[in-house]
């Protein structure tokens, strides 16, 4: 095994560049030193890995299944390696944050400052998108999502203590329309629902009376898929919506909206920021998980332990 390993680093700059030259000048060796490595390691599995013409090196079909595995390992070597050379200097380099639009305005951007004062040479990509966006395929060093859309095999950090759920209207809707007291009472309102970018299903009610849970399948004219227009709609007096209390708790002080059936709110489970468990974890993220932990006062835990 060992004699195969110091060879890897010529096939792995290779099935990259897609060329000998171009891989010796980046390992710092001649082009036959680099044909050489490879043919030894392809002697040792007893396969072809790249097929040659006199103008281009490509990876053979065993070739691109060896690359397959054999690359995220490499990359991982090349982390903890350049961690052990970060370690005495601030961290840097492009974090990739996957993240849905509300945990972004709600959890991440009133600290983007002082992480910023105290990271400046970090470059903090948020890519917001209420679809589920997978972490290894997609180039991204974490995802925050609530605790129901965790993969398997995940390290997971919680980021608040769950959401609060309430229904909420404007007060000229209810004072045209009445004030429901009780969940049958929904049916006769326009109860503006949310559906689910990825899935594309809707988004059905939650509410807790007295201990007990009651999932509430709603009807309305109006149908959004960003938080925000819900909020909006709901601003502009066009029926009921549901929705965390923190995004409207502006509103609600202001008297802009006014709390429906208060004695029927829910709690949710809350989000959660989460890296491959089997991973390592590269100075840039290690700086952002402890960053979050500080503020959060939260520990790592496992996904599924």
């Amino acid at each position: 095994m060992s004699a195969i390993l110091h060879l890897l680093p010529f096939f792995e700059a290779v099935a990259r560049l897609g060329s000998f030259t171009r891989a010796a000048n980046q390992l710092g060796v001649t082009p036959p030193a680099v044909s050489q490595n490879i043919q030894a390691l392809e002697s040792r599995l007893g396969v072809r890995l790249f097929n040659r013409t006199s103008r281009s090196v490509r990876l053979s079909e065993e070739g691109q299944r060896f690359y397959h595995n054999v690359a995220p390992a490499m990359r991982d070597i090349g982390i903890a390696a350049d961690d052990l050379q970060a370690r005495q200097a601030t961290p840097s380099g492009q974090l990739r944050i996957t993240l849905p639009q509300l945990a972004a305005s709600l959890l991440v951007m009133p600290l983007l400052g002082e992480f910023q004062a105290r990271y400046p040479d970090i470059q903090l990509e948020l890519c917001t998108d209420d679809r589920f966006a997978e972490l290894v395929p997609n180039n991204f060093d974490a995802g925050i999502r609530m605790h129901a859309m965790l993969q398997k095999e995940m390290i997971a950090v919680p980021l608040d203590r769950g959401q609060r759920r309430v229904l909420i209207a404007a007060p000229g809707y209810l004072a045209a329309r009445g004030t429901p007291q009780r969940p049958e009472q929904l049916r006769e309102h326009n109860c503006l629902r949310y559906r689910f970018p990825g899935s594309g299903k809707l988004e059905p009610w939650f509410l807790t009376h007295h201990g007990a849970h009651q999932v509430l399948e709603v009807t309305g004219s109006l149908i959004f898929t960003e938080d925000r227009l819900l909020k909006d709609a709901a601003l502009a007096g066009l029926g009921i919506a549901q929705r965390f209390h923190a995004t409207v708790a502006q509103e609600l002080a202001n008297g802009q909206l006014v709390e429906v059936m208060a004695d029927h709110a829910s709690e949710a489970a809350g989000f959660f920021l989460y890296f491959p468990a089997n991973r390592y974890i590269p100075p840039r993220l290690r700086v952002f998980i402890d960053f979050l932990r500080e503020k959060r006062e939260y520990p790592l835990r496992a996904n599924g332990q």
